[in-house]
């Protein structure tokens, strides 16, 4: 069988204008678990990252460390949902402003469960004023892309080692097909997952088994407790 290895990508830069970009610390924790690969003696067949600037930066911190010089491929289909639109669009739905991430995000990522289960339910844009500049995808669209991404990686049966950096709401997606969870559990699986988190997956052409989910074995010692974030 194949392994995957499906990362969440750095620390980014969250309350900042561009969120889409790994801070000092985001390097660094890419960094580090490359070195726990070589350490452990991982060696990727494959490399690939959505097309976000934040999963790319982190993919190349990963093999950097790792001292494996792959190139890496990019798939759109592991992006994360635009977190930014859909808070605006429920917001939007509900009149109220956007809560501010000034408290450390505690009343954004309330008001954010709260959307995302509407989303799934495609409440939002029912409800949406269309001569809005927000675009929001589809719930289903969402599932379909990571879905086809996921599933592109079994085309091949031939003991690959396969490296994906995506973002909390696409693994949390994934794993949710892979295990049949409900929108509850998706949501709860996406805010639990940390910065650098592994999920490590068995996969063949029959499908995907979790063995590991936000595993944190670079992180998790005395003198890096520090760099254990979820933004």
């Amino acid at each position: 069988m194949s392994q995957l290895y499906l990362v969440r990508h750095g620390q980014a830069s969250f309350g900042a204008d561009n969120y889409d970009q790994l801070s000092e610390l985001g390097e660094q924790q890419a960094v580090w678990l490359g070195d726990y690969f070589r350490e452990l003696g991982v060696t990727f067949t494959r490399a690939i990252a959505g097309s976000m600037k934040r999963q790319q930066q982190t993919a190349q911190g990963i093999l950097l460390g790792a001292d494996q010089p792959l190139s890496v491929s990019i798939d759109a289909g592991f992006n994360e949902f635009d977190f930014h639109t859909l808070a605006a669009v429920y917001c939007h739905s509900a009149g109220m402003e956007v809560p501010s991430v000034s408290d450390g995000g505690r009343l954004f990522f309330q008001m954010l469960r709260k959307a995302m289960h509407t989303w799934s339910r495609d409440e939002l844009h029912a409800s949406h004023n269309d001569n809005s500049s927000h675009s929001l995808e589809r719930w289903q669209q969402f599932h379909d892309r990571v879905h086809n991404s996921l599933h592109s990686l079994t085309a091949l049966e031939s003991g690959e080692t396969v490296l994906v950096v995506s973002s909390g709401g696409a693994m949390a997606m994934a794993v949710s097909q892979i295990l049949g969870c409900g929108v509850d559990t998706l949501i709860d699986l996406n805010m639990q997952t940390r910065n650098t988190g592994i999920h490590h997956f068995h996969f063949s052409q029959r499908g995907f088994q979790l063995t590991t989910f936000n595993a944190l074995p670079h992180l998790q010692r005395r003198d890096r407790l520090h760099a254990l974030t979820y933004t």
